[in-house]
């Protein structure tokens, strides 16, 4: 998916193999996958964590945006708590994301940002609620993490998106991003991702090429002291995957 970029955990040669691995066992599954595009409208992409939007679903801002409809995103907490001894990683990490947004997208998205605490958001939930209702509307499709993807902010921040569609009947789509780079076995809830109903949104060569593009402005979380779990595996230049997974 990222042009030469080599995540944390994958940087030792047991992990490069696992992620190989992983990574042809994701082709593999996005090639069974019907394909799914969001209704017509505006989307709002809630991101636990900088980095999380545009690795979950970088690809699909881009197309949105590049048609000329609405982008939102709801950017949860600063991720500092991905390197303890980084000092000032929180405003790192918030300018990282301004400039991927710049180089995903041809036109400006709205970032409202929280700014709560990484590694305690299960805490501050009601405040991650209150924050998307002001986004609420007509033709509104919500755009949230995968709630078993294996990391405690994003588990919670998706399962209660997901209450949180139900109550207000907006369709939802939720991105992995954890749950990808290790084996079934030691995935939280293994047998939810089999059941689960996948689709899969394909991907211009602009927005592979876009998001390729913003995945490489986190150098903050390309350093092996980061201790936030890694992403997706790395792909080969030109490898990007055509498609992002969602499940519906």
């Amino acid at each position: 998916m990222q042009n030469a970029l080599v995540f944390r955990g994958f940087e030792r040669a047991s992990g490069a193999s696992m992620a190989l691995i992983a990574a042809d066992h994701r082709s593999k599954m996005l090639a069974k996958y019907p394909a799914w595009t969001p209704q017509d409208g505006a989307l709002l992409v809630v991101a636990p964590h900088p980095n999380d939007e545009i690795l979950g679903a970088g690809g699909l801002m881009q197309t949105w945006v590049a048609g000329g409809r609405e982008v939102s995103v709801l950017s949860v907490s600063d991720g500092e708590a991905a390197n303890p001894g980084f000092e000032g990683l929180a405003n790192v990490r918030r300018g990282e994301v301004r400039e991927a947004l710049r180089k995903l997208c041809p036109t400006h998205v709205s970032v409202t940002r929280l700014g709560l605490p990484d590694g305690r958001v299960t805490e501050y939930l009601n405040r991650v609620r209150n924050a998307m209702l002001s986004f609420c509307r007509d033709r509104l499709t919500l755009i949230a993490p995968y709630e078993h993807d294996g990391h405690p902010d994003n588990d919670a921040v998706g399962a209660m998106c997901v209450d949180f569609a139900r109550s207000w009947n907006i369709p939802i789509a939720r991105y992995a991003i954890r749950a990808w780079g290790r084996p079934a076995c030691s995935r939280p809830d293994p047998a939810a991702m089999i059941k689960e109903r996948w689709v899969k949104f394909a991907l211009s060569d602009e927005a592979r090429r876009a998001k390729a593009r913003a995945v490489q402005c986190f150098h903050s979380q390309m350093e092996p002291a980061a201790s936030e779990p890694a992403g997706p595996p790395p792909h080969a230049a030109g490898q990007e995957p055509a498609y992002e997974a969602f499940v519906l």
